[in-house]
């Protein structure tokens, strides 16, 4: 979230730092089912950070939404703006989870598997209002 302002035309105020710090604190927690899934762009744009849990029976995806969807989702977005998560692979043995582009306006930069008993934590940077890559950290 940049320190941009909608309602102070970009002035930068007490309130809109305040809001940004309790952002920044807020984590939120998504326990994601045994399946292919796919992240919400919401979520991603209502937190400081979003965890996805999951414990794979087998080979699993996890699919980003699109860019169009998290230029949507991030109302104040601007180049440069960054959102962070983190993939926790609750698994005992063998089962990784893939991390995958949405359809479209979203690049993956870095391995994007996350193996067995691992975590893997990433940031997605706007390189344009409809287009994120997102760096594995």
């Amino acid at each position: 979230m940049p320190l941009l302002a909608n309602d102070t035309d970009g002035g930068l105020t007490r309130k809109r730092l305040e809001t940004y710090v309790a952002l920044q604190e807020k984590v939120t927690v998504v326990a994601a089912t045994d399946a292919a899934t796919t992240q919400s762009a919401d979520a991603l744009a209502a937190a400081g950070e979003v965890v996805y849990t999951m414990t794979p029976t087998a080979a699993r995806a996890l699919t980003t939404p699109t860019g169009t969807q998290l230029g949507t989702a991030f109302t104040d977005e601007a180049i440069g703006t960054s959102f962070r998560f983190s993939v926790v692979n609750l698994a005992a043995a063998t089962h990784a989870i893939t991390l995958t582009a949405g359809a479209s306006g979203v690049t993956l930069s870095g391995v994007a598997t996350i193996p067995a008993t691992t975590s893997a934590s990433f940031v997605g940077v706007f390189t344009a209002a409809n287009t994120v890559v997102i760096y594995r950290k």
